[in-house]
């Protein structure tokens, strides 16, 4: 009777969804929409992961500008160019010569914002790296949320892989950078888009996957030739834990390094801006070094907290077996025990 009740619910949130989509939707009518490539079995299910949004107002701290004011530099690609946040360490913070590794970081369905430019330049500081921040939507940020779920259900993944693919390119291209020691990091819509890239286009790239949408196929994770950081909060409607331990157990199976972490008593999209870091909000601070830990030891080469983990969990195991074997250090004759 509960189950049943629940699905119910869950209907009557799906048709309130698409009736506030149908009736908000004429309001963006000056907005140019793409066409919709995905097949409908798939654009559903991810239609499914984003329905709640459409109940949700969009977060405090997106402000609305135009891709002009939020980017810096353009890569060229085959039939344009993509438009794209670049940031290198403030003065100081590396020493003069030493080469930058790349953060290529991927923006939420909203688009590029001022909060993922703010998270860039936070995290070229704290990493010492060249970060790019792209704006995948080619030329589109919104905070109208139905627009926002459309952008992020017609943008192919394909697209994403080329356009990543220019952008890492005219990267390496720049002064003083790094192109062979790269990483990528999502949120949500990027999240799933990085974690995508990786797997499919660029394996020898770190991932950090920020609430996205995980692989869970075992085979396609065995492509991966580095490791994945995932964050996810345990409240979050759009993943929940089972999903979690999911992608936990393909990454454990395809024997991935991996560091998935979820946080109690957050749901989805917890870590807003770069405020909640500096006013050392939890568990946004812990995830950002978390991820901070996770992609230093990357690109430095330095032996990972999961793989320290994993050889004291060996050790443990086996002495655990050691002190099996030796009993408890009373020795024992015959069938009938007879004590010495």
């Amino acid at each position: 009777m509960i189950t049943l009740a629940k699905e119910g619910l869950r209907s009557l949130i799906l048709m309130l969804a698409l009736l506030l989509g149908a009736v908000m939707l004429p309001r963006a009518a000056a907005l140019t929409l793409p066409p919709f490539p995905l097949p409908v079995g798939s654009a559903l299910a991810q239609f499914g992961h984003a329905i709640h949004h459409l109940l949700e107002p969009p977060p405090a701290t997106l402000r609305a500008s135009t891709l002009e004011q939020l980017t810096n530099a353009a890569a060229p690609r085959a039939d344009g160019e993509i438009r794209l946040f670049a940031a290198r360490p403030a003065e100081g913070l590396v020493p003069e010569g030493q080469p930058l590794p790349v953060l290529c970081v991927l923006h939420e369905f909203f688009g590029l914002s001022e909060s993922i430019c703010d998270k860039a330049q936070g995290l070229a500081d704290a990493l010492g790296c060249f970060v790019v921040a792209p704006d995948t939507f080619r030329g589109v940020t919104t905070s109208f949320i139905p627009y926002a779920i459309w952008l992020a259900l017609t943008t192919p993944q394909e697209r994403v892989n080329a356009d990543l693919d220019d952008v890492l390119r005219w990267a390496a291209e720049q002064p003083g950078v790094d192109g062979k020691r790269v990483a990528v990091m999502g949120f949500c819509y990027g999240g799933a888009k990085a974690i995508r890239y990786t797997t499919q286009a660029r394996p020898n790239a770190a991932t950090v996957v920020f609430y996205g949408s995980p692989v869970s196929d075992v085979a396609e994770l065995e492509r991966l030739r580095a490791p994945v950081c995932a964050v996810y909060g345990t409240d979050d409607a759009q993943f929940p834990q089972s999903t979690v331990d999911g992608f936990k157990a393909a990454l454990e199976t395809a024997e991935i390094e991996h560091e998935v972490v979820s946080y109690f008593g957050v749901g989805h999209a917890f870590w807003k801006d770069m405020a909640q870091i500096h006013e050392e909000q939890m568990p946004q601070l812990a995830a950002w070094r978390l991820s901070i830990n996770f992609l230093r030891n990357f690109y430095s080469g330095s032996e990972s907290f999961s793989k320290k983990r994993a050889f004291l969990e060996f050790m443990l195991a086996q002495q655990e077996a050691e002190d099996a074997l030796e009993g408890d250090g009373v020795e024992y004759e015959g069938e009938g025990g007879v004590e010495e």
